[in-house]
This record gives C-alpha cells, sequence and structure tokens, in this order.
C-alpha cells in the first residue's frame, strides 16, 4: 500500500487532471512550441539589439496585465457557482495587490537602476512608438493568439462537461507572475535550474545504476560539480554586466512559462506512477 503522502500526491493530481481542460499530449506538445517561438523571437530581439532590459520588464508586465485581463473575461459568460476558486474577501486581495505592488515597484526599481533602464522604460510609457521600434508587438502577439486558443478550449469543454471551470489563461497569467517575482531577484531562476537540474540528473544516473546518492563518493562529487557550476554561471553572469541581467531574465521568462506549459503531464504522470 502507498503510504499516505504518496496517496494524497495521487489524489491531488487526479483531482488536477478532472478539473483541468482535456490535455493530450498533442495539445501540451503544441503549447510548448508555443512557449518556444514566443521566446525564440523575444531572444532574436535581444540579440538584434532592438529589444533591450527594460523592454524586458515591460514585455512581461504586459503579457500579464493582457493574461489577467482575458481570464476576468472568461468568467464572465460563467455563474460565479462554477468558478474553480471563489473571490477571496476584498481586504485580502487588497492586501496581496498593495505586497505585489511594493515588491514589483522596489525590485524593479532597482533593476532599472542597475542596467540604466529608466529612459527607455519611460519612452513606452509614451505611446506605442517605442514597443513597435522594440519590436515588443511580436511576441505580444504570440501571447494573445495562445490566449484565445486557449480560452476557446476552456469555454468548450465547460460547455461540454460543466463546472468546475478552470481558465487555462490564468494558468499562462502565473507563468508571467512567477517571472515578475523570480525575476525580481536577478539570477536566481537561472542557479536554481542548473543546481536543481543537475542535481535530479545525478540522482537519475545513480538510479540507474542502483546507488543510493548517499552511498556514492562519485555522486557527492558529481553534486558538488554542479552546485560549483552554478555559483560559476552566476559570477558568469553578474560579470556580463546588463547582458547577463537580461540573458538571466529571459531564462526566467522562458523556464516560467514552461513549467506551467508542462504542469498537465506532471500531473498526469504523478496520477499514473501512483495508481
Amino acid at each position: 500500500m502507498a503510504d499516505t503522502s504518496e496517496t494524497l500526491t495521487r489524489a491531488d493530481a487526479l483531482q488536477y487532471l478532472r478539473r483541468f481542460p482535456s490535455q493530450g499530449l498533442s495539445v501540451v506538445v503544441g503549447n510548448v512550441i508555443g512557449v518556444l517561438v514566443g521566446n525564440a523571437i523575444v531572444l532574436h530581439l535581444l540579440v538584434e539589439g532592438r529589444l533591450r532590459a527594460a523592454h524586458l520588464i515591460a514585455l512581461v508586465m504586459a503579457e500579464t496585465v493582457l493574461l489577467v485581463a482575458i481570464a476576468w473575461l472568461q468568467h464572465r459568460f460563467v455563474p460565479r457557482r462554477d468558478w474553480s476558486e471563489q473571490p477571496k474577501p476584498l481586504r485580502e486581495r487588497l492586501f496581496l495587490f498593495a505586497f505585489v505592488l511594493v515588491w514589483l515597484g522596489g525590485a524593479y526599481s532597482v533593476s532599472l537602476l542597475m542596467v540604466g533602464g529608466f529612459g527607455d522604460f519611460r519612452d513606452l510609457l509614451r505611446g506605442p512608438d517605442a514597443w513597435i521600434e522594440a519590436g515588443l508587438h511580436r511576441p505580444l502577439a504570440v501571447t494573445l493568439v495562445l490566449a484565445l486558443v486557449h480560452a476557446q478550449a476552456d469555454h468548450a469543454h465547460y460547455r461540454e462537461h460543466g463546472g468546475p471551470f478552470l481558465s487555462t489563461v490564468s494558468h499562462d497569467a502565473i507563468g508571467r507572475y512567477l517571472t515578475l517575482l523570480l525575476g525580481g531577484i536577478p539570477f536566481a531562476l537561472p542557479f536554481f535550474v542548473v543546481v536543481f537540474g543537475g542535481f535530479k540528473l545525478v540522482e537519475f544516473v545513480l538510479g540507474r545504476m542502483r546507488t543510493a546518492p548517499g552511498e556514492s563518493i562519485l555522486g557527492s562529487i558529481a553534486m558538488l560539480l554542479v552546485a560549483g557550476g552554478g555559483f560559476a554561471l552566476i559570477s558568469w553572469l553578474m560579470a556580463s554586466g546588463v547582458a547577463g541581467w537580461a540573458i538571466g531574465f529571459v531564462v526566467a521568462k522562458f523556464v516560467a512559462e514552461l513549467m506551467i506549459a508542462a504542469i498537465p503531464l506532471v500531473m498526469a504522470k504523478v496520477a499514473r506512477d501512483g495508481a
């Protein structure tokens, strides 16, 4: 019999899959391709020199506002009783909004100061010309198209199966929330990806060798090397100045969006392995 923690994990996964719109492998692959295309455009504009650090921050903020607005509109066409989550009390929402506003305002004021981006950010606030010149309309268009496709799939699923209604667009917005929150801590997510991913790779290799991580000297050395590689990456990004900051932010954006796109596959695996 599975232990309690495993049972709870599987139960959570099954509940998620019941609530989530039908996600076959092809649909998830399509979502991942959308993430790759959007971020490839961002990277291309960055390499061209059209898109700078302040533009990256503004892009993710604009994507967040766009996705939140679409998710809000989705729920206006669904009876409140069928919402997957009921709105929190106004006091809690105001507190959360104030916290996020202070965090983003403080963290990104420091970031803009570090990268010398106040001028670019100010130009973006003045009108659409600066957005078009930086090419920001391209990744925004990809985000909009994917959001509309997801919104249509959400409502088709709701009409066929009934409540509770779950907005995939809200999940897309969570990816941008993560980017903004973690991107406010320079280089945090690139370090996490290298170290956590490296540790999991070492554990996988040791598992294939039927060796416990704590019992292998080579495994311990490999994990130390992975940790050292994470710190070396951070040192290199910091030494690269504004370019290093931009690379770190793009990595944070890509990984956060990829994690959200892959959630259905992760939940399906947890549910299957726990059966």
